[in-house]
């Protein structure tokens, strides 16, 4: 004992010095942007040290945890790669983090008395750790850009099919034949590994050596809270605070109708009449000839935007470039240019119907009812509802093509007061899957989206006819949730903004009768139709297009039927607030 103690410890020391040196040596030179104290890796290199020290085969054991922490380090690696590196102080717990879990899992499977449960444990670790080292691998492949909450979140508000159909578009086979090799070197190294678990040193089976082992836990447990603020954890807690802010949304849903009871008391109720809302659905307005695209993909409404009953508006953004962020704020009083809380704000289908209006929603979209995001949260809301995709949270691959839509809205028995809201598959990937046949027409590198455009064209056309045969039709307004950047073959992955993925279309058609009925807000909004806008504004646009007036709502600067209306560019943004617009 006095042996190993006296001499062997010394080398130990000797090596964690040299070991550290070359390690921040490394660190310095290669990435000079860590400048921070390295403190909680010093603290992994001493866990590391003292573990090595109650095991036999030492450089087994730390050959095993420089492997794996080499994988969990994935984050910190990608970060670079995307030319998005993690805070400084992140960074570094992170790589401690994965330094120290490693070396605690081949410590905790030495001191593990039984064999089959270390095979076990040491299973689920394996597996733990290549699911830890693909999806950010993954992900950089098929977005170029690190894993991040917005995508986690993205991931609940999706489904199987959805993801897939992703996965196929936007990531080349390239990457699919890389993560098939690495799965299967993975699978071969875990194989050598499994006959040789480590063991305990025989000498150490005395009191010093219970109590080394004893320390080395302690240590180790500290080592692992120290650097809880890793990659992993605050891409957990940020995912789990947009969860939680989405499950607030509909605790607050009956607090929110009796509130607004009282607000709209004695208050003038809005127009009668029959308005439809249509939201698209990852539509670039840079593919319609009807805003200057080179091939003509919106026939239909390259006629009506000269109409005397359209408003065509020129410079419209999105606020987010995924759906249910969009539509979280663009279907309720929530915007980017206000400090209120998104689980208390008025969504448009409760405002309409506590203004006496029948609401109708019809969709072609996936029913998100599975995560009960702030989308379907709105949608279960109103008094009638058709879902032509019945594969509830589970497919995007729809029965029918938009156009039914059309049909189902022919068959809505219209009231004196009525809101309509229409949500298009439209253009969303896979664009093929989005058109018949009959529609393929376009030629060229971005030929499927095209032709999907033109769909989307003729569908819509389709809705505006059937929609002005009702009685006391008042108007149809139309605008896209997102763009998709398809030029760069990019969709519209928000870790890899671009100023195209938030280029939409915007419009609205009005009746005779409510161009004679209301001058003053069409002249206003023809007066704004080449303003800067944003469609978290829907929300206020709709309810001044139909006369609905909510007083602790409303903005006049955000109302493009009021005068006041800011037109100030360079005050709207994206990603809710984040990210500035050209």
């Amino acid at each position: 004992m006095k042996k190993w103690w006296g001499k062997s410890v010394m080398a130990y020391v000797a090596e964690v010095l040299v070991g550290y040196g070359l390690l921040e040596l490394l660190i310095y030179i290669i990435f000079p942007f860590w400048k921070a104290k390295s403190g909680d890796l010093a603290l992994s290199v001493l866990v590391l040290t003292f573990a090595s020290a109650c095991l036999e085969k030492k450089r087994q054991f730390l050959l095993r945890t420089l492997f794996m922490a080499v994988l969990l380090m994935a984050p910190a690696f990608v970060g670079l790669l995307a030319k998005q590196p993690l805070p400084i102080a992140m960074q570094y717990r992170t790589i401690a983090f994965s330094l120290i879990f490693s070396g605690a899992f081949f410590f905790l499977q030495a001191i593990l008395p039984f064999r089959k449960i270390r095979i076990g444990i040491s299973a689920v670790f394996y597996l733990i750790v290549f699911l830890l080292f693909l999806l950010p691998w993954g992900y950089f492949f098929a977005s170029h850009s690190l894993l991040n909450a917005s995508a986690v979140l993205a991931v609940f508000q999706t489904n199987p099919a959805e993801a897939k159909s992703y996965l196929v578009d936007f990531m080349p086979w390239q990457a699919w034949g890389i993560m098939a090799v690495l799965l299967a070197a993975y699978v071969f190294l875990l194989r050598q590994w499994r006959p040789s678990l480590l063991s305990m040193r025989t000498s150490l089976q005395n009191r010093w050596g219970i109590l080394l082992i004893m320390f080395c836990i302690v240590l180790t447990s500290y080592s692992l809270y120290r650097t809880r603020d890793s990659f992993y954890k605050h891409l957990a807690w940020e995912s789990q605070r947009g969860l939680q802010a989405y499950r607030d949304f509909s605790l607050y849903r009956e607090a929110r109708a009796s509130s607004l009871k009282e607000d709209l008391s004695g208050i003038n109720k809005g127009h009668s009449g029959v308005y439809v809302l249509v939201i698209g659905e990852s539509q670039n307005r840079m593919h319609m000839s009807a805003y200057g695209y080179n091939q003509e993909t919106t026939p239909w409404l390259d006629r009506m935007k000269n109409d005397s009953h359209t408003v065509f508006f020129t410079d419209a953004r999105s606020c987010h470039t995924h759906t249910v962020p969009v539509l979280s704020y663009a279907l309720t009083a929530k915007n980017q240019y206000d400090h209120r809380d998104l689980a208390k704000a008025t969504t448009l289908i409760e405002a309409a119907k506590a203004a006496g209006y029948k609401t109708v929603w019809l969709s072609n979209q996936v029913r998100y009812g599975a995560w009960d995001t702030p989308t379907s949260a709105i949608a279960s809301e109103a008094d009638q509802q058709e879902w032509l995709n019945t594969h509830v949270g589970e497919t995007t691959e729809t029965a029918v093509y938009d156009g039914a839509l059309a049909d189902r809205l022919a068959e809505v028995k219209p009231s004196d007061k009525m809101l309509i809201v229409i949500h298009l598959m439209g253009n969303h990937g896979s664009y093929i899957d989005r058109y018949p046949q009959d529609f393929a027409v376009e030629k060229g590198p971005t030929a499927e989206y095209d032709n999907s455009i033109l769909y989307n064209d003729y569908v819509v056309q389709h809705i505006y006819d059937t929609a002005k045969q009702m009685p006391n039709f008042q108007g149809m307004v139309y605008f896209a949730d997102h763009a998709d950047d398809v030029d760069r073959n990019i969709g519209h992955d928000a870790s890899r903004f671009t100023q195209d993925m938030t280029r939409i279309p915007f419009y609205m058609i009005f009746s005779d009768d409510y161009m004679k009925d209301y001058p003053g807000a069409v002249r206003e909004l023809r007066a704004h139709a080449t303003s800067g806008f944003t469609n978290d504004l829907i929300y206020n646009t709709m309810l001044a297009v139909m006369g609905v007036v909510i007083p602790r709502d409303y903005e006049e600067q955000n109302d493009l039927t009021c005068p006041e209306y800011n037109n100030d560019k360079t005050r709207f943004r994206t990603l809710h607030g984040q990210q500035e617009l050209d």
